[in-house]
């Protein structure tokens, strides 16, 4: 462990076994008894708050504290994989199982037979209905209000809808009965797509749409469809970007303990209600160095004169003598191929072939002309620097025709089948206790209170004279929303 220089009276912990119990020596030679599990953590009520030596364990940003133990998804970072339930996600992907069979796997632990498979898509389906309050809400934001926004708002506005799913206000261990658990999961599932679409729909200044009401509909032809149509009574996307998006969906339903996981555990851990926690979590995949590197993928590759060998081989040699980071590339986790990226890049292809967009193209071919350099240069392979999920997922949403402040909302779509995994695991851990982490207080020591007339001006007040000179963001526009829109209804034309 680091030492905290600047802490007071730091203790500093070496750790001299990894065996399954050992002792540690403290800085001031004194030992403490530790016990480390099997695969590798330390059980920090060994360390103890409260132990003699007063120790605490000081990891800023949590990349080396486990939070919670789960059965929801294994990341192997070393070789690359991503396994939902055990199973691998590629598998799921190339065997065709769509997202509601893998959101079932991911929240009850095995894929769903046939029969349970029709009743679970008949429950999620009848809760794509929101009230239509909800929807005279939505419809209250101005066109250019970002919809994420929209979705994190609405979603926890659900819960002015849903009092009695409330431990506030009906009993705090409510969710330990699993109807009432099961009721808020297909609730949750089917309302944030029809949510999400809503927030499109806004952007382009069209009416609002109604779900499929004659269950004829899948979940991705569903929202698709949502987005898409217009006056038709009876519109149906084209089968291919159906399937395409439908791949995204899987792909993108978990990743294990994220950021955004692991804040739904905080919030949640206080026995708020599923609706406030879910939105804290697209909150969290809403912050800029999560939401914004699809954005700065694109104009990375758009900022590229050519695909021309030479040029690239350039751009990557002055990012690496600038030692700047190549968005789209490396994961704190993966230290391999990222699976999620091998998905994403067979539907980014597709859907080129299938769009046939010269612009996109070009966008493509660039990003895999980046992509071989990279791969095939020993100084991104020393880093174990691979490509991660965000790259070609970018690139599959332009070409499937979302514009870039819609990529985080499909993220927030698809994972919300992960996150009400993690969220309805976690109400059945019977030693749950409110999530309390503690902090290491660099501040004054005692000191004397000022009267107001003797301050002087602290660093806020001379700030505050500059907020006038701030210019403001100029904000997007409808149209890259409603070039996608075309888009889609266009392949879906001849098939009506």
């Amino acid at each position: 462990m680091a030492r905290m220089d600047d802490a007071p009276n730091a203790w500093v912990l070496r750790v001299r076994s990894v065996e399954q119990s050992g002792d540690a020596e403290l800085e001031n030679g004194r030992s403490l008894d530790l016990k480390e599990r099997k695969d590798g953590f330390l059980v920090s009520r060994s360390v103890g708050w409260k132990s003699e030596a007063g120790l605490m364990v000081f990891d800023p940003n949590f990349h080396h504290t486990a939070l919670t133990r789960s059965r929801v998804v294994h990341l192997d970072g070393a070789a690359g994989k991503l396994y939902y339930r055990g199973i691998d996600m590629e598998k799921l992907v190339d065997e065709g199982c769509d997202f509601l069979q893998v959101a079932y796997l991911l929240i009850y632990g095995e894929l769903p037979s046939g029969e349970l498979q029709k009743t679970w898509n008949s429950m999620v389906m009848h809760h794509t209905f929101v009230h239509e309050d909800v929807l005279e809400q939505i419809k209250t934001f101005r066109y250019d209000a970002p919809p994420m926004t929209i979705l994190v708002s609405s979603l926890a506005a659900l819960s002015t809808f849903a009092p009695e799913a409330n431990p506030s206000l009906v009993a705090t261990n409510m969710f330990e009965d699993r109807r009432i658990r099961d009721k808020q999961i297909v609730r949750i599932l089917g309302k944030v797509a029809t949510i999400a679409a809503c927030s499109y729909r806004v952007r382009i200044g069209r009416p609002l749409n109604y779900p499929d009401a004659t269950g004829n509909l899948s979940y991705s032809e569903n929202f698709l469809a949502l987005l898409d149509r217009m006056s038709e009574p009876r519109y149906r996307p084209d089968p291919r970007v159906v399937s395409l998006f439908d791949r995204m969906l899987v792909a993108l339903a978990d990743i294990g303990m994220s950021s955004a996981t692991s804040l739904l555990h905080h919030v949640a851990s206080s026995k708020v209600d599923p609706y406030n926690a879910l939105s804290t979590a697209i909150a969290c995949t809403y912050g800029a160095r999560i939401g914004s590197v699809g954005k700065h993928v694109l104009d990375m590759l758009e900022a590229l004169p050519s695909d021309d060998a030479s040029v690239i081989s350039e751009f990557i040699e002055s990012a690496k003598s600038e030692k700047r980071r190549i968005p789209g590339f490396g994961h704190i986790v993966f230290k391999a191929y990222d699976p999620r990226a091998r998905v994403l890049k067979k539907i980014a292809i597709e859907a080129q072939e299938l769009f046939g967009d010269d612009a996109q193209g070009m966008l493509l071919r660039k990003a895999m002309r980046v992509e071989d350099v990279i791969l095939g240069d020993p100084y991104f392979q020393t880093r174990h620097v691979f490509t991660n999920a965000d790259y070609y997922l970018a690139l599959a949403q332009r070409i499937l025709g979302f514009p870039s402040d819609y990529f985080t909302v499909i993220v927030a779509m698809a994972r919300t089948a992960g996150w009400l995994a993690h969220w309805n695991e976690m109400q059945q851990e019977t030693a749950l206790k409110i999530c309390r982490p503690r902090q290491v207080y660099m501040g004054h020591g005692r000191r004397e209170y000022v009267d107001i007339d003797a301050r002087e001006d602290g660093e806020f007040s001379a700030d505050a004279r500059l907020l006038s000179s701030v210019p403001s963001l100029d904000c997007t526009t409808e149209e890259a929303h409603a070039f996608g829109f075309e888009r889609r209804r266009r392949s879906t034309r001849g098939l009506l």
